[in-house]
């Protein structure tokens, strides 16, 4: 009988097994009604990893080099009364801390909500802008890196123009906004 007990527990999970793939079934459409339900909510689209960590990367060393040059200038500004370095690592720090602040403030990810409200989420903000309010998407014409939303009440919103979709992006807004002017996007 022990025989028979063991090729029994045998044949019981053998009959899981073929309920288990009939389990795993609803899961997956369950996964594709998800999908389907997923366009019309919330699409979001990310700013390039590596476009985030070449401007970070460049602002360290930036700012690694800002304070080399501070441990090796103020000595010489102070015993030898310099003013005008101390005053321009002055305005070095001012420029990086502003940099720093543009950088962190600038949206990594723009969610297009149903609604179509258009959400910038930045490191520590988060902007909403209606996209019947967008004007004009505009690349920046100093730095061509850089892309300007513009509402109709002239407010600006600058991001970063390596966003994954964002051709895609645009299309959409396009669509709830056909008035949007484009250019150089």
């Amino acid at each position: 009988m022990a025989v028979e007990d063991d090729t029994m527990p045998d044949k019981d999970s053998e009959q899981p097994d073929p309920g288990a793939p009939a389990m795993a079934a609803p899961p997956e459409g369950a996964a594709a009604g998800g999908g389907d339900e997923g366009p019309s909510q919330t699409v979001c689209f990310q700013v390039s990893r590596l476009s985030l960590l070449y401007r970070y990367l460049f602002l360290l060393v930036l700012t690694g080099l800002g304070v080399f040059l501070l441990s090796l200038l103020i000595p010489m500004a102070v015993s030898g009364r310099d003013y005008l370095i101390g005053a321009l690592l002055v305005l070095w720090g001012f420029a990086l801390l502003r940099y720093w602040a543009f950088l962190l403030s600038t949206p990594h990810r723009i969610c297009l909500e149903e609604n179509a409200v258009l959400v910038l989420h930045a490191l520590f903000r988060t902007r909403k802008i209606e996209c019947s309010e967008i004007s004009a998407m505009r690349v920046s014409p100093i730095y061509q890196s850089y892309l300007r939303i513009v509402t109709s009440g002239k407010k600006t919103f600058p991001m970063l123009n390596h966003i994954d979709g964002l051709h895609d992006l645009i299309g959409r807004i396009k669509a709830i906004n056909p008035d949007l002017e484009t250019r150089g996007c």
